[in-house]
């Protein structure tokens, strides 16, 4: 959290709780290292009533959770590290199968949270914004200043157990049965019940099954020649993280196997999620238990462990470790400096920091603070900053959607994209991102135009086409 320390979900009661058995009571646990020596020594319970919470995230206004079938929000309100007030946001996401119900959740360059839901679920959400139905395998998206819904993205894909974002706010995800890392743009048009987008797979040697967590190399403890490469959880066969380079091709990406991150002779050692720390260090958490499936095991196998479980903390001995940067408490002229910093996860949480804070006031700091800066990729994480304040600058948005980098023109499109509420010439940025020299970009207003009114989104899609469509592009 803001403060550095280590949040922990626990779950005795998976996979599924048993009419007659003591009402489940799964935990989120904060853990804390009070004397310095690398190992937690405190532990408080932050929530003790749960029932198999497989996605949570901190955020600025609580804790997300999923709770069965239903989204929730948990707030401390007096401040003792103890949840007072308990709503649900949203009911009706399936949960027949809980290994694979709404989970993996991260926040985006916004906030808004992110979350997988696997194969034969079929969701029926009811929000103010109208139902949301989905089936077979996507993604949902939650914004927490609109309360906002959306079925981000539909594929013929298994089970997705994982999802991080890169530097220019792209979001990756991972699918098991088989080593699987995709690119989530392609596949986030405006999906169709029932109709399932291509997944294609960017591993391209090394491939081990299945797959649980995924993050990318953001860290000055980490060598500099592996910064950006993105770390794969494995806990079948190869039980331990594969590391693979990111590569730039065309309008997509690729991937170079590097080497084995961590791999242990455990039978037991489930690596199942993994994040980077505010020292630079890596924290992996090891599910450890002999039966993980659901197919080949009964889910109520006396075999199946309900008590243990273990938190791995990785370092580079050889390299010293990042002095945390200071973001709980801090000012906001202080936060702002933190987004200059290298390591994602600070910026990650000095942002979340951010949105805590009187929007109106972030925002014109934003701003100002913006345009003191020659770097359009710190440029990047002050719009974000004004998009996560619900206050998005349409100033700074125009500045960068006309940036030299292509990255930075695709994320300022995917900014306007989400904006729609505040941006009344929506349709002219999507337009101009249509006919950009570089794909992404044109990817990024297709995916957009999709969810404008028919005969304004195929206006851009014919811009789009006229500049041209290439095989990834296709994919959409």
């Amino acid at each position: 959290d803001n403060k550095g320390r280590l949040w922990v979900a626990t779950m005795a009661s998976y996979p599924h709780y048993r009419i007659g058995d003591p009402m489940p009571e799964d935990k989120l646990l904060i853990y804390e290292d009070t004397n310095g020596d690398n190992k937690a020594d405190k532990e408080t319970v932050f929530a003790g009533d749960l029932h198999i919470p497989i996605g949570f995230e901190i955020n600025h206004d609580g804790v997300y959770v999923s709770q069965s079938s239903s989204l929730i929000l948990l707030k401390d309100i007096n401040g003792d590290d103890k949840y007072d007030t308990k709503e649900v946001l949203l009911s009706g996401f399936d949960d027949h199968d809980t290994h694979h119900a709404i989970s993996a959740f991260c926040a985006g360059p916004s906030g808004a949270i992110m979350m997988g839901e696997g194969i034969f679920l079929h969701t029926n959400v009811e929000s103010a914004y109208g139902t949301h139905r989905a089936t077979n395998g996507g993604f949902f998206r939650y914004s927490p200043q609109r309360k906002k819904l959306t079925r981000h993205a539909q594929f013929k894909i298994p089970n997705p157990w994982g999802i991080a974002f890169d530097d220019y706010g792209q979001d990756f995800f991972l699918h098991t049965s088989g080593t699987k890392l995709s690119w989530m743009l392609p596949g986030s048009v405006k999906p169709i019940y029932g109709v399932n987008m291509e997944a294609p797979d960017l591993i391209t040697s090394n491939s081990v099954r299945p797959t649980s967590g995924v993050e990318f190399v953001s860290s000055r403890h980490f060598p500099d020649d592996v910064q950006g490469d993105v770390l794969i959880n494995n806990n079948i066969g190869f039980l331990g993280a594969k590391q693979h380079r990111v590569i730039e091709d065309g309008t997509g990406y690729t991937t170079e196997f590097r080497h084995d991150l961590f791999v242990s002779e455990d039978l037991n050692f489930r690596p199942v999620d993994l994040e980077f720390a505010p020292d630079g260090s890596l924290y992996v958490v090891d599910w450890q238990n002999a039966l993980i499936g659901h197919m080949q095991h009964s889910a109520r196998d006396p075999l199946r462990d309900h008590e243990h479980g273990r938190i791995y903390r990785v370092t580079y001995p050889s390299r010293p470790l990042v002095k945390p940067a200071k973001i709980d408490g801090a000012s906001i002229d202080q936060l702002l400096a933190n987004l200059t910093l290298p390591e994602y996860r600070t910026r990650y949480r000095t942002r979340r920091e951010l949105r805590e804070r009187n929007g109106v006031e972030v925002t014109k700091a934003a701003s100002a603070w913006a345009a003191k800066q020659s770097d359009h990729r710190l440029k990047l994480e002050a719009l974000w900053v004004t998009w996560g304040a619900d206050q998005v600058d349409a100033s700074l948005l125009n500045e960068l959607s006309n940036s030299k980098d292509h990255r930075i023109r695709a994320a300022a499109v995917r900014v306007a994209r989400f904006n729609e509420h505040k941006l009344a010439n929506l349709t002219e940025i999507l337009s101009r991102a249509a006919n950009d020299d570089h794909g992404r970009v044109r990817l990024e207003s297709i995916a957009a135009a999709s969810y404008l009114p028919a005969n304004q989104g195929l206006a851009v899609l014919a811009i789009a086409e006229a500049k041209g469509i290439d095989s990834t592009m296709k994919q959409s």
